[in-house]
This record gives structure tokens, C-alpha cells and sequence, in this order.
């Protein structure tokens, strides 16, 4: 059976280059970040990413490219950074030193973000959907041994978001959100295994790490929670309003 992606992997998966923080009180720390303070491993404030890439600002006309599974990577052709890939092919593939680059500016180090693209590349290069040093991110669900099934925002068998399954996904995020909107990894991790368990799908260690990335990205590590209103944007390639460092939930 063809295993489907994910890949919210390329946010940052690598334990040698994360340096993580002790998840934080959330009745003391405040519900959001001063966006115009760059977060711990981060080039830019959120403030900045947004005037430089006003696609990516919830709101935006910008239309989302549904064949990209990878919220992370959504968000950054949202951000028009994949637009001369797409101008000279017919599928959007882009090299590994580029998606690295690029994703440095939203928090993951270039060594971190490069070792995963050039996984994801040697799985698709098995599955003859990439060439070497490339990465087809509209095929992420052949990238053998990175891609998994139970998806957040995609369904069983697929290989583009479906809004059916995000928005069921985000609705049984929302029952177990508290009275401020807020979630814990372990509520994460609960969405995530029952779908896996309505599926009949085992979880995998890619769908273990995925759970992780969301939560250090939307800034659990450093709160010790995140906003579902971060999760909704997030899921829809949108930037968030909090951001972290991308990496293993100390949760």
C-alpha cells in the first residue's frame, strides 16, 4: 500500500541542530508573542515576514495550492517563493539548498531543513517522482519512507487537502480546546491517533514527529500550549500568530 504524506517534517527534523526549551506556565506567559520581536531561531519578526510576504497573512486572496499536503511548504509558495520554479516546469519541484534557504527565514536552520529535504528527495528519487537534489513538493506522498497516512488535513488514500477531512480534524481540535482556545500536545496527539484508529492505520514515526513539529512551531515548547486559532491558519497555509522554534515537543 502506497503510503500518503504530511511532510510538516521539513519544519526542522533534526535533533543534532534544535536546542529546546522547557515548556512554559500558561497562566503566566502571555497568549501571544510580540510580533515584532524575532522568536528564538528565527531571521525575522513575525512582523517582518508578513510585510515581506503579505500572502501568508490571514485574509489574504492569495489561493492556497491544495496538491501540497505540507501546511509548512503550502505556506511558503502562498509566500510566492516556489513562482520561478513554476515558471520553467510543469511540476513544482525545487532543490533541497533552496527549500532550506528559504524555510530559514520562518525559524528552521539550513542544516535541519536540508537533511530532511534530502530524505524526502531520495524517497522520491526510489519512487521515480523527483531527480536527485530535488524535491517535488506536490508529490510528497511518494517520498518513501517520510510520507505516512492518518493525515490532519488529508483523507485516507489521498495525495491533495481535502476540506472535509481538515475541517473534521479541526472541529474535534476545537471540542477538546479550553475555555481560551487553547491545546496541549497531548490533545495533538489524541485527534491524531483517532483518526488514525477510524482509518485502521498503525502510527507511524513520521505521524509521531508531525504531531511535534505543529506543536514547537505554534510556540508549545515556549507557552507549554497553542492557540486552535494558530492551528485553523496554519492548517489553511496562513502564518500564525505565534511563532517557535520548530523542533521536538518537550512536552
Amino acid at each position: 500500500m502506497l503510503i500518503r504524506s504530511c511532510l510538516v517534517a521539513l519544519t526542522g527534523l533534526s535533533l543534532s541542530y534544535f536546542a529546546f526549551a522547557a515548556p512554559g506556565n500558561p497562566e503566566r506567559l502571555p497568549s501571544q508573542i510580540d510580533p515584532n520581536i524575532s522568536p528564538a531561531g528565527f531571521e525575522l519578526s513575525r512582523a517582518e515576514l508578513v510585510s515581506r510576504y503579505p500572502d501568508i497573512e490571514e485574509g489574504s486572496q492569495q489561493v492556497e495550492n491544495k496538491k501540497i499536503v505540507c501546511p509548512f511548504l503550502r505556506m511558503l509558495e502562498r509566500a510566492g517563493l516556489f513562482n520561478p520554479e513554476l515558471e520553467t516546469q510543469s511540476t513544482l519541484t525545487v532543490g533541497i539548498i533552496k527549500i532550506a534557504s528559504y524555510a530559514r527565514e520562518f525559524g528552521c536552520v539550513v542544516a535541519g531543513c536540508g537533511g530532511v529535504a534530502a530524505a524526502v528527495s531520495a524517497g522520491q528519487v526510489t519512487e521515480l517522482a523527483s531527480t536527485p537534489g530535488k524535491v517535488n513538493v506536490e508529490a510528497l506522498h511518494k517520498a518513501l519512507g517520510i510520507s505516512h497516512e492518518c493525515g490532519l488535513t488529508f483523507a485516507k488514500g489521498g495525495s491533495v487537502v481535502d476540506d472535509a477531512t481538515r475541517d473534521s480534524t479541526l472541529a474535534a481540535l476545537k471540542e477538546r480546546a479550553d475555555t481560551l482556545g487553547r491545546l496541549t500536545f497531548d490533545d495533538l496527539e489524541a485527534v491524531k491517533l483517532s483518526i488514525c484508529e477510524a482509518q485502521d492505520v498503525k502510527i507511524s514515526a513520521p505521524g509521531r514527529v508531525e504531531i511535534g513539529l505543529i506543536y514547537t512551531f505554534l510556540g508549545g515548547n515556549e507557552r507549554g500550549f497553542i492557540d486552535y486559532d494558530d492551528v485553523v491558519r496554519f492548517f489553511h497555509a496562513e502564518l500564525p500568530k505565534t511563532l517557535g522554534r520548530p523542533g521536538i515537543a518537550t512536552h
